[in-house]
């Protein structure tokens, strides 16, 4: 009897057990889901987080993007007929070394000095004239650039930095004004040019690629320099002068010099006769920069 009453009771506990096994599997088993869940639902969020950061990124894009369509075709409404064909380099059967002189700022009454020796060297150069200096001898000096066969390009008109770098629109108004001038006296519609204080400049970097990709679409070839006689640059002497071009010369075969015809540099003009000859004892012949590939700062 007690045997029976034993097997009875142990029964009932190993039913409680087993329910009560049950319950705490059930509870655990729902917890686990929860939890599951739980970081499901973070990672969902954290995905749609990271989603609309791509999305609000794209969509500013998108936006720069159509400002900056919208800014181009407004650019092509300006100036109309200031559109030129692209240069041509010229290509050497042989290899030679070229020299390309280059004068900035002027002209001047030391442009017609410099024109001279240039005459009577039998040597060609390039000319960046600012239109502001274009009086009435300075379009005596532009037509016997011509007469000569130098090649004429623009530096702009006023060679203001706090105008023609203020916008993309800024510049190209002040630079039609002296390629319109240049083309009244000349007849040559001039298609290099040279950024005032080189393309890569501090006053400049805010409209420096849209500036560039507008004048190339316009059709126009800038120029930078890798040898520079540094003649505006305090009162350097003649002899600093000559040595300033001559000691970074032979790093090129191709050098592009920069020099300045503004009025207040007498010395470059009375030491350039030393400055041709040394060159040409390099064997160096000259040419002019539109028939050269261009050379550009940062490329």
């Amino acid at each position: 009897m007690k045997t029976k009453k034993y097997k009875i009771v142990m029964f009932g506990i190993l039913i409680v057990l087993m329910l009560r096994l049950c319950i705490i599997n059930t509870k655990i088993g729902t917890d686990l889901s929860i939890h599951k869940r739980e970081n499901e639902t973070v990672t969902v969020w954290n995905t749609n987080s990271e989603l609309q950061a791509v999305v609000r990124k794209e969509n500013a894009m998108a936006k720069e993007k159509v400002l900056s369509d919208d800014q181009k075709k407004s650019y092509m409404e300006l100036y109309p007929d200031m559109y030129v064909e692209s240069i041509k380099p010229v290509i050497y059967l042989e290899e030679k070394k070229i020299a390309y002189l280059s004068f900035d700022d002027g002209p001047s009454y030391i442009t017609s000095d410099i024109l001279e020796t240039l005459n009577e060297h039998n040597t060609k150069a390039t000319f960046f004239v600012l239109g502001c200096t274009i009086t009435g001898e300075g379009e005596e000096c532009l037509k016997e650039m011509v007469e000569q066969g130098h090649t004429i390009g623009i530096h702009t008109y006023s060679h203001n930095y706090k105008n023609i770098y203020s916008s993309v629109e800024a510049f190209l108004d002040d630079f039609y004004k002296d390629y319109l001038l240049i083309y009244e006296t000349t007849g040559v519609k001039v298609n290099i040019f040279r950024f005032p204080w080189g393309s890569y400049n501090t006053y400049n970097k805010n409209i420096r690629n849209e500036l560039i990709a507008e004048m190339k679409r316009r059709g126009f070839t800038y120029y930078d320099w890798n040898v520079s006689a540094e003649d505006s640059v305090g009162n350097p002497s003649e002899y600093r002068i000559k040595q300033n071009v001559l000691k970074d010369l032979d790093q090129f075969d191709n050098p592009i010099i920069l020099m300045h015809d503004s009025s207040v540099n007498r010395l470059t003009a009375k030491t350039l006769p030393d400055i041709l000859e040394s060159i040409k004892e390099k064997g160096y012949d000259f040419d002019t920069l539109d028939h050269r590939e261009p050379y550009q700062f940062g490329f």
